[in-house]
């Protein structure tokens, strides 16, 4: 479909627009313990996801990626599935934008909030690890979706949540219309924990009722 301008401060290699409406968004960065990126990549396989788009920002480090035959910009991708009984879209990208810029991440994360949202998405869940508690944390801007977070197994998260999901959720609280979760997992690796991420996917299937081959 082309290049759209959803935000200022980004653009978007749309290949198709989802149908549906009031679908969910999981985002999976680079965080601690790589447990976002890791639960989006597996949730992307594990759905048979389609790439929906490319997400391209000037807050994005200089970088170009090289590959045998081309090169691109570095860029955030969403993939979309219908595959488990829900309209499902998921963030990841391998990086976090330019560390030298405090305006970088809020620019970025407003972005993708106003890109999603005009596609019809209504909940965000953004995963992440963490260093302060063990098991799973939680977090949402709706007391009611708390309440069955924690009844289904989680703690209430305290600290912080750093990076572009971390924004996401802070930017969609002003949106009284948006439900926003947080979703973290204890990590004893903080560079790589696969067992943290299976830990926090699991609790992600459960509370969205994905139903996965996990």
């Amino acid at each position: 479909m082309g290049l759209r301008r959803p935000h200022p401060d980004l653009k978007v290699e749309e290949f198709y627009r989802p149908g549906k409406e009031r679908s969910v968004l999981v985002v999976g960065l680079p965080g601690i313990g790589g447990v976002g990126r890791l639960v989006a990549d597996w949730l992307r396989e594990l759905t048979d996801a389609k790439l929906l788009c490319r997400i391209y920002s000037r807050y994005f480090p200089d970088q170009i990626q090289v590959t045998d035959r081309s090169y691109e910009p570095l860029s955030y991708s969403i993939y979309h599935t219908e595959n488990v009984g829900r309209d499902l879209l998921i963030l990841t990208g391998g990086f976090q934008p330019d560390p030298t810029s405090t305006e970088a991440p809020y620019r970025v994360a407003e972005g993708i909030v106003e890109y999603v949202q005009s596609l019809g998405c209504r909940t965000i869940v953004a995963v992440d690890g963490m260093t302060e508690q063990k098991g799973i944390a939680v977090t949402s801007n709706k007391l009611d979706v708390l309440k069955k977070l924690v009844e289904a197994g989680a703690k209430p998260f305290r600290g912080r949540i750093e990076g572009v999901a971390g924004l996401m959720l802070g930017l969609i609280r002003l949106r009284d219309e948006s439900i926003c979760v947080g979703v973290l997992s204890g990590c004893r690796d903080v560079r790589r924990d696969e067992a943290a991420a299976l830990r926090a996917l699991r609790f992600i299937d459960r509370i969205l009722g994905l139903n996965l081959s996990i």
